[in-house]
């Protein structure tokens, strides 16, 4: 008896030693528990549920989801044409970039619930194919009868006169683009109140009627200056609790960007809510 229990000891400590070496090794590699991915893309991955899970919960959410399904629908049957991406991928790209268009649909039903224009004007820097404003104009729709959308693009390739040095091998990026396919894309929209402004930022402000007053603004030009030059004209236009939403602040390559808007807004004492689609949000409260 006294040996089989000394065997049974010796089995037990061995185990014991095993236990205690795997749960080092654990703790040194940093393994841990690993959750169902949720959502992957645009350079990021969540385990934690998307606002848009089971068609979304919310009335926010259900709208949102039912607008994403409408856009992939035109693309599929091809009366949206994106050129700013493969064909074969088009979809794809989509599907990768619902987090930003839900931030896209969000920010303007925060910015027409926390204003108080009868008439709700929004303003779009860098409009491309018109993906990121059909989120925000079907936002606007749910949200108000009454509003206007000022769309800036230079609809031709970047210049090379308003880029800093590092950002000098986007100049002739998106040359590809044509202003009558972005019309066409947003004619499904089935809405009057878009006002087309073709022209490079900031020249093209002299030569447009330019809104006076703004709830919702959206820059996406790929560059600091023309960022900065949107900030310094439109801020004071845009009314208490509206905000911006800038799409290429945290991206790699931009860090120019990034600081040019960090500067201006500790200028104006405001605070930049920086998110983890890289895009940010500045507040008028």
């Amino acid at each position: 008896m006294k040996q089989i229990a000394k065997k049974l000891i010796d089995k037990v400590s061995i185990f014991k030693i095993l236990f205690d070496i795997l749960k080092y090794v654990l703790r040194k590699s940093s393994i841990t528990s690993v959750y169902p991915i949720h959502f992957d893309g645009w350079k990021m991955a969540t385990g934690t549920r998307t606002p848009w899970t089971n068609g979304g919960s919310s009335d926010l959410s259900r709208h949102f989801s039912e607008t994403d399904s409408k856009l992939k629908k035109l693309v599929e049957e091809k009366k949206i044409i994106l050129t700013q991406f493969k064909p074969q991928n088009v979809l794809a790209e989509i599907e990768g970039l619902m987090w930003r268009h839900y931030l896209v649909y969000w920010s303007v039903n925060y910015a027409v619930k926390n204003t108080k224009s009868k008439m709700n004007k929004f303003a779009e820097f860098g409009v491309c194919d018109g993906l990121t404003i059909f989120y925000a104009i079907s936002a606007a729709k749910k949200s108000q009868e009454s509003f206007k959308a000022y769309l800036y693009d230079a609809w031709d390739g970047m210049k090379e006169e308003l880029l800093l040095s590092s950002e000098k091998t986007s100049a002739g990026s998106y040359s590809y683009l044509n202003l009558e396919n972005t019309k066409n894309n947003l004619s499904h929209l089935n809405v009057k109140e878009l006002i087309y402004n073709k022209g490079y930022t900031p020249e093209v402000f002299d030569s447009v009627k330019n809104p006076e007053e703004l709830v919702w603004i959206h820059i996406d030009l790929n560059s600091a200056m023309p960022t900065i030059r949107v900030l310094e004209k439109f801020w004071d236009r845009l009314e208490m609790g509206g905000l911006i939403l800038l799409d290429d602040f945290a991206w790699p390559g931009y860090e120019d960007t990034q600081a040019e808007v960090e500067k201006w807004a500790c200028d104006k004492k405001c605070n930049i809510l920086h998110l983890p689609t890289g895009q940010a949000i500045v507040f008028k409260l």
